[in-house]
């Protein structure tokens, strides 16, 4: 089931929850909105639901106008963050549930029901736990059953708001892949929020980045974190090092360094560059630099450096090199060294 949005637009009150979205999302896609808090991307989940109206605008389901059905017509599952499961009812009763307050018309027989939970069950890898109650499971559990009963009506768009957000890490990568997986077994459409960077670049086919109720920029993972339209997108998909320009006879610089021609980039623009972006050497030309803390993490090794014509105040660069690397090269505190960049983008200051 295909799903288009044409000018939608939210109010709640005086604020300005989406103004003017205009998003398509193909059948058999996993999508994900993505943006800080506030930014409108859970108004546009309930708007596709029928849970919200949208002041202006149309929603289209399977090129049909469906901005006035009301939930029921839509045909939708919903997976909350904090699992909304009946804590009175069984895991089997919660996953049913759907399908017993269904009109008596369309409702299956107790031994369709009783089937259609225990494959359920059997694809979210719980068939054990039909008796128990949602207390004597854990949260990522909890999150499989809750993703079951939504699938239990045979949704034609499944919606998942912050689905993992109540997860500790570990779980929350497990559940990621989990998901992915399941996807791409069932081929239903899904639309799913997250303020999380990563999983929308782990689990989603398209991102769709939100800032105050807009869209900066949709794409694959891989386009809008290796090309984003703004600053704002840059700096919200990763950490990234933040270097003023400056202007020398016609060219742009950074510190030492010679960027480009100056040509169409405004007076206090920005350089942003990832740290795995920027080189780090211990000879050569480059950005003189020194080495004021090497932290390692899993893999890689994080070094902090502090150059010539920071500001006061100024946070530290930071580049990542592999933990191979750090143990060849012996980066230390206090060491000299060189930078250079890899690669950059340069937006207006307030980009």
């Amino acid at each position: 089931m295909s799903i288009s949005l044409r000018g939608v637009s939210k109010q709640f009150g005086l604020f300005a929850a989406l103004d003017d979205i205009d998003l398509d999302v193909p059948g058999g896609a996993l999508l994900a909105l993505l943006g800080p808090s506030g930014c409108g991307k859970t108004t546009l989940l309930r708007i596709i639901a029928g849970l919200e109206t949208p002041e202006r605008g149309q929603v289209y389901f399977g090129g049909q106008d469906a901005t006035l059905w009301p939930v029921r017509e839509r045909k939708v599952g919903f997976v909350f963050q904090h699992y909304a499961l009946f804590r009175h009812m069984t895991v089997e009763e919660n996953v049913a549930f759907g399908l017993r307050v269904k009109p008596w018309r369309e409702r299956p027989s107790r031994t369709e029901i009783r089937n259609k939970v225990r494959s359920l069950l059997e694809l979210v890898q719980l068939d054990w736990a039909g008796p128990r109650f949602p207390a004597q499971l854990s949260g990522g559990q909890r999150q499989r059953i809750a993703l079951a009963r939504a699938l239990a009506v045979d949704p034609q768009v499944l919606l998942l708001d912050e689905p993992f957000g109540a997860l500790d890490t570990r779980v929350r990568h497990e559940l990621r892949r989990w998901l992915r997986r399941l996807h791409d077994e069932l081929h239903f459409t899904s639309v799913f929020v997250t303020h999380d960077q990563q999983e929308a670049l782990d689990v989603a086919d398209t991102i769709v980045v939100l800032n105050r109720g807009r869209i900066e920029q949709v794409g694959a993972p891989g386009e809008v974190f290796d090309a984003p339209v703004s600053g704002f997108v840059h700096r919200f998909l990763g950490e990234v090092n933040e270097l003023p320009v400056r202007f020398e006879q016609g060219r742009a610089r950074v510190g030492p360094l010679d960027l480009a021609a100056s040509e169409g980039i405004a007076p206090g623009s920005v350089a942003l560059v990832r740290p795995h972006e920027l080189e780090v050497l211990s000879e050569g030309a480059g950005w003189p630099a020194v080495v004021s803390a090497v932290r390692e993490i899993g893999a890689i090794a994080r070094l902090e450096l502090a150059v010539e014509g920071r500001a006061q105040g100024d946070a530290p660069l930071e580049a990542e090199i592999s933990r191979e690397r750090l143990a060849n090269e012996h980066f230390k505190v206090g060491q000299n060294v060189q930078l250079r960049l890899r690669r950059w983008r340069i937006y207006p200051a307030a980009a």
